[in-house]
Formats: C-alpha cells, sequence, structure tokens
C-alpha cells in the first residue's frame, strides 16, 4: 500500500523519466492498459505544477503552477454509491474500464475494475491520508481524489478551499457546467448532465494534456442511502 498526500511541498518533483519509466511497466500486461492511461491522467496533472513558485499550504495539493486545492473531508461530500463506464481518451486512444465509487461520512472510496472484473486499482481517502493499492507514487492519487472533489461538491463548499484558482459554475438545460481556471488559463472543464449523482452522466477535460475522461453510469445504479 501507499499512504500519499501533498502536505510535503517537495512530494510532486515533475521528473518525466520515473513516471515513464512507471507507465512501460504497467504497460506490458494487457490487463493493465486503463491503469496506464489513469497513470497518465495523474502524471501529466502533476507535471503541470512542476514549475511552481508560491510555499504549498499545509494539507493542500498543487493544481496548475501557483494554484492550490485544500481538499474537503468526506462528510464534507454529497453520499454516493455508483458504478460508471469510464472512458479515457488521450493521444487518439481510449481505453474504457469500471469505475466503483461510494462516498460516506468516514470515506471516499474508488474502485477500478477491466471489464472482464478483474481488479486494477482502489484507492481510500479518510480525509487525511490516500492509500492506494496497488502501491505506485506516480499515480498521484491525491490528484484523482482532487478532481472527484471538484466535480461533485457543491461549488460554495469548494470555493474557499481553492487558492489562486477560480472555479466558475453554469447551467445549460439539465447540464452543470464547471470551468477550473488559474488567472484566466482554463484547467479542467467538468460538464454533469442528470441526478442523482449516481445516475449522472460526466465528462472531464484538461485542456493542458489534451486528455478528457468519460463517466457513463450503469443502469444498476441505486440511490445512496
Amino acid at each position: 500500500a501507499a499512504r500519499l498526500w501533498s502536505r510535503n511541498p517537495d512530494r510532486h518533483t515533475g521528473k518525466l523519466p520515473e513516471c515513464s519509466l512507471i507507465l512501460a511497466a504497467c504497460a506490458r500486461g494487457n490487463c493493465m492498459t486503463a491503469v496506464t492511461r489513469i497513470l497518465t491522467l495523474a502524471g501529466l496533472l502533476a507535471l503541470l505544477s512542476a514549475c511552481a513558485i508560491t510555499p504549498l499550504r499545509p494539507g493542500c495539493l498543487r493544481i496548475g503552477r501557483n494554484g492550490q486545492f485544500c481538499p474537503l473531508a468526506p462528510a464534507q461530500l454529497p453520499a454516493v454509491a455508483a458504478t460508471h463506464i469510464v472512458s479515457i481518451h488521450h493521444d487518439g486512444r481510449t481505453d474504457t474500464f469500471m469505475g466503483s465509487l461510494q462516498i460516506d461520512a468516514q470515506a471516499l472510496r474508488l474502485a477500478g475494475f477491466s471489464l472482464f472484473g478483474t481488479t486494477l486499482f482502489t484507492l481510500t481517502y479518510d480525509g487525511h491520508h490516500v492509500v492506494q493499492l496497488p502501491g505506485k507514487p506516480a499515480m498521484h492519487a491525491d490528484l484523482l481524489v482532487a478532481m472527484l472533489e471538484l466535480t461533485l461538491a457543491k461549488p460554495d463548499e469548494l470555493r474557499p478551499r481553492l487558492h489562486d484558482l477560480t472555479l466558475t459554475v453554469s447551467r445549460h438545460g439539465d447540464t452543470q457546467v464547471r470551468e477550473l481556471s488559474e488567472q484566466g488559463h482554463l484547467i479542467a472543464h467538468v460538464e454533469k448532465r442528470g441526478a442523482p449523482l449516481n445516475a449522472a452522466h460526466i465528462t472531464i477535460s484538461i485542456p493542458p494534456a489534451r486528455l478528457s475522461v468519460e463517466m457513463t453510469p450503469l443502469d444498476n445504479n441505486k440511490d445512496a442511502q
């Protein structure tokens, strides 16, 4: 297991060679293709913060060059229990896996499975630590937690946790659009269509990484209790 959190401002080195070696190792197994794309997502996000010049606040992590996000505790997030088909588009290719997300007052839990049911990874955040299996430092699991929170949490609770970042929210019919930017530069664009959360169709686009993620709910999702 790897226990990760960005309380140490020196944790994200932004060294591409290390990330590339891990990606190459994962790519040797066909069943791990989806994991390599997840590593790519988080690794590219981490590289966006490689040139940061402002000190990191305790309990926060970098998004963008100088932007920081201090994640909410699981109890501050909407409760949800759902499984989505997740498709990651990057460099002209698409990889698909099943993602199971559960959030309650104690923890945020995320698990990834191949379409044949093989467990690819698990991730748990209790408000203090992120624990991931398998333990791959380059996965940057804290950034995955941050993107989930930025997608799901109430905007009014997110904004006080953002530093040098701007969150805008608009609605077009039944679609909510969120955009996260730093000094006018778009970092992430999120579209969430439908309710409740476990039945929502979600698209996350990260223009600096030329990457997008589509989350489509399974028909058997049940309302969180």
